[in-house]
C-alpha cells in the first residue's frame, strides 16, 4: 500500500476523481440554486476572475519545475515566500480598488476572489510537484467543503449571487489554510531568497502570458457572449455545457500533473507518450458515454431550464480531443525551454477564437460560440502535435490510442505494487 500511495499516476487519478465527483455534485446544486439567469451572471464574473488570476500568478507555478531542475538553493521555500509576498501586495491593491469603486458588488467579487484564487493556485501547483500525496488529501478536503456549502445553500437559501461568490472564496481559502498549517514560516522570507525573486518573475512573464492565452482560449466565448449582450439565461445554459465539457478536460489533467512532476527532472518522453495515448482514448470513451445518456440526463440533474446545455456539451466535446495534445505537450514544452513556441501557438489559437466568435456569435448565439471554441482548440492541438512529433522524433502510432501492452503493464504494475519510476522506460518499447 505504501508503494501504491507513492505512485504518481494513482495519486493524480485520485485527486482528479475527487474533484470531478464532488465538483459535479456541487455543479448540480449550484445550477439549481441560481437558475439560468443568475448562473449566467455568475459565470461571466468568474471568467474575468480567472483571467485576472492567470496574470497575477506571474507564471510562477509553470516555471517551478524548470527552476527545480537548476537545483536552486531552497527552491521550494523561495517560491512559496514569493507567493505569500505577491498575496500581500495584491491584497493591498484590492483594498485601494474597492475604496475607489465605492465597494461595488462586482468589483468586490472580482478583487476578493482573484486575490485568494492566485495564492491557492500557486500553493497547490508548487506543492503538487513536491508532495503529490499531501496535495491529493488537500484537494479532497477542499472539494468536500465546497460540495457541502453548495448543498446547504441550495437547501436553505433563496437565489443569491453573493452567497455563491462567498462559497467560491471559502473553497479557495480552505486550500490556502491547509497549506498555511503545513508551512514552516521560519524557513521563509530569508534575505538570500530576495535575489531569486526578480529572475523568477522575469522568467515567468512568458509563461504568464501563455497562461493568460490559455484562459482566454477557455473563457473568451462567455466574455464575447456577454459583450454581444446575449441574455444571461442563455449564457447560463452555455456555461453548464462548458462545465460538463471541462470535466472531460480533467482526463488529460490526470496525466499532465505527472508530466509536470517528471519533466522537472528530464524530458520523460516515454511518460508523455503514455499520457497522450491514455488521455485521447479515455476522452473518446467519455464522448460515447455522454452521447448514449442523451438529453434526459441533463433534465433530471439540472432541471428543464438547462436541457439545451446537452447540445452545447456535445459540440464542445469535439474540441476536447484536441485539448489533450496542448495540455500534455505544452507542459513538456515549458519544462524543456520551449516557452516561446508554446506562447506563439496559444496566441494563434486565441486570435482564431476571437475572429470566429466575432463572425458567428451574432448569427448563431451560444451555438456559434461552441463551434468557434472547437475550431480554435483543433488548430492549437494539431500544431502542438506536429511540433512534438518533429522535435522529439516520435511516431504517430505511439501517441494516438492506448495499446494493449499499456493495459497489461498497468495491471501488472498495480498487482505487483511496482513503482512507476521504473515503469517509465517501458513506455518507449515498440509492440
Amino acid at each position: 500500500m505504501n508503494k501504491i500511495l507513492k505512485n504518481d499516476y494513482f495519486l493524480s487519478l485520485c485527486s482528479k476523481v475527487l474533484v470531478m465527483f464532488f465538483g459535479f455534485i456541487s455543479l448540480i446544486f449550484l445550477n439549481r440554486f441560481l437558475g439560468p439567469d443568475l448562473k449566467g451572471e455568475y459565470s461571466s464574473i468568474l471568467n474575468y476572475v480567472m483571467i485576472i488570476s492567470a496574470v497575477l500568478q506571474f507564471g510562477t507555478p509553470a516555471i517551478y519545475p524548470r527552476f527545480k531542475r537548476k537545483k536552486i538553493y531552497n527552491c521550494y521555500e523561495v517560491f512559496i515566500s514569493l507567493a505569500f509576498l505577491q498575496f500581500l501586495v495584491y491584497a493591498l491593491c484590492a483594498i485601494v480598488l474597492l475604496i475607489i469603486f465605492n465597494f461595488n458588488m462586482s468589483v468586490v467579487a472580482v478583487c476578493a476572489i482573484s486575490v485568494v484564487a492566485v495564492l491557492a493556485a500557486q500553493l497547490r501547483y508548487i506543492n503538487m510537484v513536491e508532495n503529490m500525496a499531501r496535495n491529493t488529501v488537500f484537494v479532497f478536503i477542499m472539494s468536500l467543503c465546497n460540495c457541502i456549502l453548495t448543498f446547504l445553500a441550495f437547501l436553505f437559501l433563496d437565489k443569491d449571487l453573493v452567497a455563491a461568490f462567498v462559497i467560491y472564496i471559502v473553497k479557495d481559502l480552505t486550500m490556502v489554510l491547509l497549506y498555511v498549517i503545513k508551512t514552516d514560516f521560519k524557513k521563509l522570507f530569508k534575505k538570500q531568497y530576495i535575489e531569486y525573486y526578480w529572475p523568477i518573475l522575469k522568467e515567468g512573464i512568458l509563461p504568464m502570458l501563455s497562461g493568460l492565452l490559455i484562459m482566454l482560449n477557455y473563457k473568451l466565448d462567455i466574455i464575447m457572449l456577454d459583450a454581444y449582450s446575449v441574455d444571461f439565461s442563455a449564457i447560463g445554459i452555455y456555461s453548464l455545457g462548458l462545465s460538463i465539457a471541462e470535466y472531460a478536460w480533467v482526463i488529460p489533467d490526470i496525466f499532465k500533473d505527472v508530466v509536470q512532476k517528471r519533466t522537472a527532472k528530464d524530458n520523460s518522453i516515454g511518460t508523455v507518450n503514455f499520457s497522450l495515448r491514455c488521455s485521447s482514448s479515455f476522452v473518446i470513451a467519455a464522448f460515447i458515454i455522454i452521447a448514449i445518456l442523451n438529453k434526459w440526463l441533463f433534465v433530471i440533474l439540472f432541471g428543464e431550464d438547462f436541457a439545451d446545455a446537452y447540445y452545447i456539451t456535445m459540440i464542445l466535446f469535439f474540441g476536447v480531443y484536441s485539448i489533450v495534445f496542448y495540455k500534455i505537450i505544452g507542459q513538456l514544452f515549458i519544462s524543456d525551454g520551449k516557452a516561446r513556441q508554446y506562447f506563439t501557438i496559444l496566441l494563434f489559437g486565441v486570435i482564431a477564437n476571437v475572429v470566429i466568435n466575432s463572425a458567428i456569435i451574432p448569427v448563431w448565439g451560444i451555438y456559434g460560440a461552441a463551434i468557434a471554441s472547437v475550431v480554435s482548440y483543433a488548430l492549437v492541438g494539431v500544431v502542438f502535435l506536429m511540433l512534438y512529433l518533429k522535435y522529439y522524433n516520435v511516431r504517430p502510432s505511439e501517441i494516438l490510442l492506448i495499446k494493449k501492452r499499456d493495459i497489461i503493464k498497468m495491471k501488472k504494475m498495480v498487482m505487483r505494487k511496482s513503482h512507476l519510476e521504473s515503469y517509465d522506460k517501458t513506455f518507449e518499447e515498440t509492440p
